[in-house]
């Protein structure tokens, strides 16, 4: 009697991978290095407060939050910081002083020539509008993006899910067709929460191998 024979298994397709159509940046210690410290220390010296104070004003408090958000003007954090000065300053020096903290990233201009040939990049970052209306004059490293979403215009911050999908919305692109680039392991976390590709930069080129290995082009 003639055994039946068992019909071979359908070998499945693997799955493909999505297709990576941008790639997006976060600015400060990625794009460009910044020393948040250094304001401190210009104010604690001048105005003769103390650092400890000036650094959870200036870069934990609700009033920064507030900023970071657009929810309150340079000209209202100007005057909320002035309340804890023991010695106010004029708005110029408080701008000179608020700003003066960044410095390029040297390496990171060629990496961006090399990825905007096949790829529109753009850039979400926690900031306010000081310090992004003065890098924009300062740093000619901008002039590679097709877009930017500070956070001040976005109207929310990392690691919040809203800030990525509000981008990912306006740039017409899924989240697992995008490449999110930040130095901050939690906002590399909320990237990967809303389904981004995330990578946590550390130096230009860890950057670079990594991108390699998802598949970038560069």
């Amino acid at each position: 009697m003639k055994k039946n024979k068992v019909p071979a298994a359908k070998k499945t397709k693997k799955a493909q991978k999505p297709k990576i159509r941008t790639v997006i940046f976060d600015m400060g210690n990625v794009l460009l290095h910044y020393d948040a410290t250094r304001a401190c220390k210009n104010f604690a010296r001048a105005c003769q407060t103390p650092f400890l104070k000036l650094w959870l004003h200036f870069f934990t408090s609700a009033v920064e939050k507030a900023y970071t958000r657009g929810e309150i003007s340079s000209r209202d954090f100007y005057q909320h910081s002035m309340k804890i000065l023991k010695k106010p300053v004029p708005y110029t020096v408080f701008k000179q002083y608020w700003n003066e903290i960044f410095w390029e990233n040297e390496g990171m201009n060629k990496i961006l020539v090399r990825l905007k040939k096949h790829y529109p990049l753009y850039v979400i970052s926690n900031t306010n509008d000081m310090h992004f209306e003065y890098i924009k004059s300062e740093f000619p490293i901008l002039k590679h993006f097709k877009k930017l979403f500070p956070s001040h215009q976005v109207g929310a911050r990392k690691p919040e899910a809203i800030i990525y999908e509000k981008v990912l919305k306006r740039i017409g692109v899924r989240a697992e067709e995008s490449v999110f680039v930040d130095d901050v392991p939690k906002f590399v976390r909320g990237a990967r929460k809303v389904g981004m590709h995330a990578i946590r930069f550390r130096n230009n080129e860890q950057l670079v191998r990594d991108l390699k290995k998802m598949g970038v082009k560069i």
